[in-house]
């Protein structure tokens, strides 16, 4: 009978009987055999090759089997060869003390075939299976260990991008007004700026010019990276169009907008790369020039307004308006640049509270499940939003914000954020903040 695998067996012995009896016995599998008659040569053999099973007898001169057995054990390239010892059938003490050097069996005298060819035909297969699972082991562990490489690669490459990410997320903050600086100008006011990730594509923006304040919300495509680098490219064109141009209209702050993006990222041309833009408001509020104005007049200023694709909201009176911007986009390989956006302008009277909020919040899922919604959820939607604004208004500006920041993380729950979540709210609610409005135009 052939064996694909064909084992070879070590028989140590000194007495040339045994030897030839257990060889004749194995060759009748095609085992290959070889002898050693004494434990020294059985070293010097097993030194030059290595069998796949040592059949041991214990008691031999020089050495005798249990120091053979130790030796092989002690050395990393033969320890897990199988030994099977060779001992009398009532030697039960030297049985003991051979499991305790190493050995995996023992084969007992006088020798029976069918015992024989059981114990090595058995010890042959285990350890076969030994030797795989101790391969498999083996494979595992430089798995591990790659693993484990290739992890430490990926939290040093997390840690250089997150790095990055938050020095990004310094840099973008820097572009923000600053709610002191807001409220200096407008004391009854509050942003809320919540990025979906370290950075987003909102920013506001806010400069005083003369007597107007003009703020702008900008709803960049996008969020994370792709959506900040264009809030740089947009904070910088707004600052040149109202420094440097010295444009002041909030429809004319758009239509330069809408030429310095698109040809900023030449997405004017056939070749463009990208097709990307932003939506935007622009609000210019021009406050009274005289205390006495302010304090006797209903009408204490003017806003003007100009979007793209952006409202404004206005709460009077418990009643809330939507001033629609223009549908018109800013920046895309489709937006017209010879498009002029539309101006609304607005007499502001004493209680009227105006918001401005990119989508974010509207399009947010959460809630309580809906059976009749396709995503399981339901977004919070312009309507109820509109309604949570009346709501608020009637509350001081601080507690606003805080009102609208917990509605939100309440009705988001677990789920996952949908965008860049931007809000600027402000209104003209005192008699006395309008006063002090007055004295910092005068000065």
């Amino acid at each position: 009978m052939k064996h694909d695998f064909q084992p070879s067996v070590l028989i140590i012995d000194d007495h040339t009987k045994n030897l030839q009896i257990l060889a004749d016995m194995l060759q009748e599998k095609e085992y290959n055999v070889a002898m050693a008659k004494n434990g020294c040569r059985a070293l010097k053999f097993i030194s030059r090759r290595k069998p796949d099973m040592i059949l041991l007898d214990i008691m031999m001169p020089d050495m005798d089997g249990f120091e053979v057995c130790r030796q092989l054990k002690a050395q990393e390239e033969t320890k897990n060869i199988p030994i099977i010892f060779i001992s009398a059938l009532t030697d039960m003490s030297n049985k003991i003390k051979g499991f305790q050097t190493g050995g995996v069996d023992y084969i007992t005298k006088p020798f029976r075939k069918e015992e024989v060819f059981a114990r090595v035909t058995t010890h042959l297969e285990l350890n076969r299976s030994y030797e795989k699972l101790r391969e498999m082991n083996d494979k595992l562990r430089l798995e591990i260990r790659e693993r484990r490489r290739i992890e430490a690669s990926l939290r040093k490459a997390n840690k250089e991008i997150t790095d990055g990410m938050r020095y990004a997320e310094m840099i973008q903050r820097s572009l923000l007004p600053d709610d002191d600086e807001i409220r200096n100008r407008l004391p009854d006011s509050f942003f809320i700026w919540m990025p979906k990730s370290i950075v987003g594509g909102d920013i506001i923006f806010a400069d005083t010019v003369g007597k107007k304040l003009i703020l702008a919300v900008i709803d960049c495509a996008g969020h994370g990276v792709p959506g900040a680098f264009l809030t740089m490219i947009a904070s910088a064109a707004l600052r040149r169009i109202i420094k440097d141009e010295g444009q002041h209209s909030p429809a004319n702050i758009l239509n330069r907008l809408n030429v310095i993006v698109k040809t900023t990222l030449r997405q004017d041309t056939e070749h463009a790369l990208s097709d990307e833009g932003l939506e935007a408001a622009v609000i210019s509020v021009r406050i009274p020039d005289t205390e006495h104005q302010a304090n006797t007049d209903d009408h204490v200023g003017k806003l003007i307004f100009a979007g793209a694709r952006l409202p404004l909201f206005c709460v009077h009176h418990d009643e809330i308006k939507n001033i629609d911007g223009n549908r018109e986009r800013i920046g895309y390989k489709k937006s017209d640049m010879g498009f002029n956006f539309t101006e609304h302008t607005v007499n502001i009277e004493k209680g009227m509270c105006f918001y401005v909020a990119t989508d974010g919040f509207k399009d947010q899922i959460g809630g309580h499940e809906d059976k009749d919604s396709r995503f399981g959820f339901i977004r919070f939607g312009k309507e109820r939003f509109a309604n949570l604004l009346r709501e608020v208004s009637v509350f001081p500006f601080d507690r606003q914000k805080e009102i609208l920041t917990e509605t939100f993380h309440k009705y988001r729950g677990d789920r996952e954020r949908q965008d860049d979540v931007t809000i600027l709210g402000f209104g003209f609610c005192q008699g006395s903040r309008i006063k002090q409005l007055s004295h910092m135009n005068r000065g």
